[in-house]
Order: C-alpha cells, then structure tokens, then sequence
C-alpha cells in the first residue's frame, strides 16, 4: 500500500484527494469527468497544488460546461492569493461567464483581494471599473475603510465606484465621508454619493442632500430627490414641494416620487397641481405618490 505519510505535507492533500496522484493534465480533465463525485476530488485536489494549478484552472474558466466553470472556480478559490493576479486578468476576459465567475471568485477569497481590486479601480477599461467595485462590495466591510480613500483619488471614476460599492455595503462608517463627496467637484460622483447615501439610509444625510437639491445640475438634484425618499425624513419636504415647480421635467418627476416615498399630507395639494403638468411622466409621478401619501395615511 501506498504510504502517505512520506509524502511533502503540501502535496499530501494532492495524493489524499485522488486515487492514484494524478498529474495536473489528468486532473484538469477529471473536472469534466461525468461523474460529479471524481469532479469534486479533483478540484478539491487541483485547489490543494495550489499555484501550478492556476493557469490551467483560468482556462478551465473558459469551458462550455458550467459546472466546469463552477468547479474551476470553486479550486481558484481554495488556492487564494496567488491566484489574484490571474483572476483579475479573467475579469477583463470578452466572455461574460469568464468575468461573472472571477468576479465572484476574487470576492470569495476577500480581504487579501482588496488592495489589488482598488488598484484595479484605477484601470481605463469601464466594466473592469465596475466589476472590482462589484467584487468589493461583495467582500463587504472589510472594504469599507479603502474605499472610504478611495473616495478622494484623484481620478472621477475611482471615486465613482468607490461611491457605488459604499452605497452597496450599506456601512453607516462612510456616511460623512459620503457627504463630503456630495460636494465633489465632478457631478458623476456627486450623483453616485447622493444616491449611495439614500442607499445607506442615515437621517445624518438629510440636510446635506437638500442642499444639494438646490445644484444648478438636474442630474445631481434628481439623485439627491430618490436619496431623500428613501431616508422617509420630511426634513426636506419644503425644498422637494419647491422643486415641483422646477422649469426640468426631470427634477419635477423626482421631487414628486420623493414626496411619494415619504408619504406627508402637506405635499397633497402640490402634488394635485401637477396633475394638469405637460410631461406625462412628471403626471404619472405626481398620481402615484399622491396614491402613496393616501395609503401611508390612512
């Protein structure tokens, strides 16, 4: 009989998980073998290897066979650091499964991922962008404090998605910082920082978001209306009421959902005027959070 225990303690797991201490190239195809209990031993065994695996497991990525994809995915994982490099490289691959299955990956091994997905922030390539800040954001609060810095790089877009993913994670740690980047001087990420604070739901953004529906920008004001209207506070009723009778329909249409969602009597009677508006959307939005309000106070 085979003796394992004369085996290098890092390669045990190698022999242990298979029969016969397949090499790599048996192992590789073992994951397409039809038998799902010789597919799981051999990823659980091409995971244990650890970085010879690497390579062979991001072509197996590639494969038609989703629990292939799955699989080779599942032993990325269990290898961990060394395999960051290499999935990051998969999440900018043309094929869709190949970028959701190392996204997902990258996030799974997560806290040693973190600083290589915010240098990846930086990156030109726009779904690379949100695809790291998706993987952060699934990591969590472990991200929070990074992104919180990253909130002030120097480029727009890294302090977009930083914004995003906060929004995302939902740490009530990155509502000041957030509110500070409702001053930013790009609107894009005035935008992401209003809506990523409506998504946290702290009432200490409240005041901050009705300043900023006073921005010349309606597509900074109409993030800060949906914010507002998912915090539910009728701190900023007044300046929502006044933004009903903004000259863009699309303020209109947000101020009216907002007021909606937060459901005061006072906004009735406003509300009722802009029944007669001459958008269509901004009507149906002032009809549905009139329908709103009645509900809420029944």
């Amino acid at each position: 009989m085979f003796n394992h225990g004369n085996i290098n303690p890092e390669k045990k797991a190698y022999f242990v998980h298979t029969t016969s201490g397949m090499d790599m190239d048996s192992l590789i195809k073992a994951i397409r073998h039809h038998n799902l209990g010789i597919r799981w031993r051999a990823a659980l065994a091409l995971g244990d290897i650890g970085e010879p695996a690497v390579k062979p497991l991001i072509r197996a990525l590639k494969e038609p066979d989703q629990d292939v994809r799955w699989l080779a995915g599942l032993a990325l994982g269990r290898i961990g650091i060394v395999a960051i490099p290499h999935l990051i490289r998969a999440m900018a691959e043309s094929d869709y499964d190949v970028r959701w299955h190392a996204t997902h990956v990258i996030a799974g091994i997560g806290e040693p991922a973190i600083q290589p997905l915010i240098s990846t922030l930086k990156e030109k390539d726009a779904d690379l962008q949100w695809r790291s800040a998706l993987a952060l954001s699934m990591i969590g609060k472990p991200a929070v404090e990074p992104l919180i810095f990253a909130l002030k790089d120097q480029n727009w877009w890294v302090r977009v998605r930083a914004a995003w993913a906060l929004g995302e994670i939902k740490d009530h740690r990155a509502v000041e910082p957030l509110i500070q980047s409702v001053n930013d001087q790009d609107w894009y990420v005035r935008w992401s920082a209003a809506d990523a604070l409506g998504k946290i739901g702290d009432m200490k953004a409240a005041m901050c978001l009705g300043k900023a529906l006073k921005e010349s920008d309606s597509f900074v004001q109409v993030p800060a209306t949906w914010a507002l209207g998912k915090l539910g506070s009728d701190a900023s009723v007044d300046s929502l009421i006044q933004s009903l009778k903004d000259s863009d329909w699309y303020v209109r249409w947000g101020a009216a959902d907002a007021l909606g969602n937060i459901g005061v009597v006072r906004a009735l009677e406003p509300l009722m005027l802009l029944k007669q508006d001459t958008d269509e959307y901004v009507r149906r939005a002032a009809e549905d959070a009139i329908e709103k309000i009645h509900l809420k106070n029944r």
